[in-house]
């Protein structure tokens, strides 16, 4: 916790730009979400620079602040009342979050110091001119886009196997540290558009395209990859792979493709660091039967349906009894008992989910101690039962496995957020915004909580849209509530309506399902105020 700090020189706060520059800088920031939104974030950070431009630095305190800013009595104590500490961290971040997104090109960055209350202005360099263009996310290092694997055996029934191998091979180049990957539901968008390499790099600034198909007969698996330079639209190299219809014929093709890709581009950005081949290693599926069900569950887990997740559900429990020590076939398993567990898909009387969901990841873990899929259902898992340190340990290996997938940076951002560490959460789903430019709702949750907790709730309401879930009953949950503390209760009963449609026990089993999601204290009694605002009576 932050203790009322002595104030900073005030000539720290004036090293670099002029008096003039300080105060556009402050009117960018004021002029944007969240400080647009939120007048207590406003008055704070225009009292503050104001006071050091004024060459007040030295008198600004957290007894100042707290008479000045926040109205409190003469006999303010700010080591009791914390308001102004609280309000401090708020600010803070939401600096960082201003400066990482729409401020990413400001020239002069404002940041509060921890420990201190005296803003710093920071004249930040100009990038070096690029020859792409400035649409898409800001990263480092070369960014590819994978394509969708055309399916050309003429068997609309092989679409999945094609899509799941256009995961598995993103997944494969995303290992890569310095390689930007974007998302299959990225480039599934632009590619069901018609978009052509050029749109591409437009939208999405992308640098690398690569282009595949894939024709598969009862005995073999034929298929071609071109990669691209999206600037020139040249072709880099085209390579044909034909190998045996099996699961280890097609992991030798899923590495000698990452392996192909990651030596060219190295050879022209420097080195990406030492990969593994999977085909090395043990837990990959032996049966064709299982490899089909892991591409199936690829297709579930982008969709989150009812349905297909029983589907998936019988397929691989019935593949891994002759199969059993496949370790994406166990990960992928772990994850449907979790979706049991967590949304109540195709619940069965008396069957313990989520132990069964751990107890699968961990068989998966010990089939293959370098799958990253493994650890990520293993730290979701761990989180869902409350057991944080465990959680910490699955979700660092994770990351360091595959530290460029957008649904596992997400996954494990949600768990981080909702376990109260918002800045390491926020990041990581940042990152997987980065990545997946198109995405599932659920990426937008954690960031509307956040803004919720913030007593922003318009703003939280705007998040929470952003990934609209119609029919998904805690969509309608978190919207009411966010309505309600905004003051519009006839829009919040209509989304309780929705809400009861879905899951018409909620008021009754609402505790029950806030643990399955948060051990927050502070985010539960939000929401639950927020629906008894609704007017959802609550057991």
């Amino acid at each position: 916790m932050l203790d009322d700090p002595s104030p900073a020189p005030a000539d720290a706060a004036r090293t670099g730009p002029g008096e003039a520059e300080m105060r556009q800088a402050l009117e960018r920031v004021l002029a944007r979400p969240p400080f647009s939104r939120s007048k207590r974030l406003s008055v704070f950070l225009g009292y503050i620079v104001e006071e050091t431009l004024q060459g007040r630095a030295e008198a600004i305190s957290g007894y100042a602040i707290g008479v000045d800013v926040f109205g409190k009595p003469e006999d303010f104590d700010p080591a009791i009342d914390s308001i102004v500490r609280v309000e401090a961290g708020r600010l803070r971040r939401r600096l960082a979050e201003y400066y990482h997104g729409d401020g990413v090109d400001d020239p002069v960055e404002i940041s509060l110091p921890k420990g201190s209350y005296v803003p710093v202005f920071t004249v930040k360099a100009k990038p070096a001119p690029a020859s792409r263009p400035a649409a898409g996310p800001h990263h480092l290092g070369p960014s590819i886009a994978i394509l969708p694997f055309d399916n050309f055996g003429g068997d609309p029934g092989d679409q999945f196997f094609a899509d799941g191998l256009t995961e598995e091979t993103i997944a494969n180049l995303a290992r890569f540290k310095d390689l930007f990957v974007f998302s299959r539901s990225t480039t599934a968008k632009y590619a069901r558009e018609g978009a052509d390499i050029g749109q591409l790099r437009e939208a999405l600034g992308v640098e690398l395209v690569l282009e595949s198909s894939l024709r598969k007969s009862s005995d073999l698996v034929r298929v071609t990859v071109q990669l691209i330079d999206a600037e020139t639209q040249g072709h880099i190299f085209a390579e044909k792979f034909e190998r045996p219809c099996t699961p280890g014929g097609i992991f030798q093709i899923q590495d000698e493709v990452a392996l192909l890709v990651a030596g060219r581009v190295a050879d022209r950005y420097g080195p990406l660091g030492r990969y593994v081949a999977r085909a090395s290693r043990a837990g990959q599926p032996r049966r064709w039967e299982t490899y089909l069900w892991i591409m199936r569950f690829y297709d579930y887990y982008a969709r989150h349906d009812a349905a297909l997740h029983l589907e998936v559900r019988e397929g691989l429990e019935a593949a891994l009894e002759r199969d059993s020590d496949s370790s994406d076939g166990c990960a992928a398993l772990a994850a449907v008992y979790l979706d049991e567990y967590r949304f109540h898909f195709n619940e069965r009387p008396r069957f313990p989910a989520l132990d069964r969901a751990l107890e699968t990841a961990l068989r998966s873990v010990t089939y293959d101690p370098d799958n990253a899929m493994a650890y990520q259902f293993l730290a979701v898992t761990t989180y869902h039962r409350r057991e944080l340190s465990d959680f910490e340990i699955a979700a660092q290996r994770a990351l360091e496995l595959n530290p460029g997938h957008a649904d596992m940076l997400a996954d494990v951002g949600h768990c981080y957020a909702l376990a109260g560490d918002w800045d390491r959460g926020l990041a990581l789903l940042r990152r997987a915004l980065e990545l997946s430019p198109v995405h599932p709702g659920w990426y937008h949750h954690a960031p509307a909580m956040r803004l919720m907790l913030d007593d922003e709730p318009e703003a939280a309401l705007h998040e929470m849209r952003k990934g609209a879930l119609p029919g998904f009953y805690w969509h309608h949950a978190f919207c009411a509530a966010m309505l309600a503390w905004a003051g519009r209760e006839a829009d919040a009963a209509l989304e309780v309506e929705a809400l009861l449609a879905a899951f018409p026990d909620f008021a009754e089993r609402a505790p029950d399902e806030c643990a399955i999601w948060t051990g927050n204290a502070e985010l539960v009694d939000k929401l639950s105020e927020g629906w008894r605002r609704a007017g959802l009576a609550l057991s």
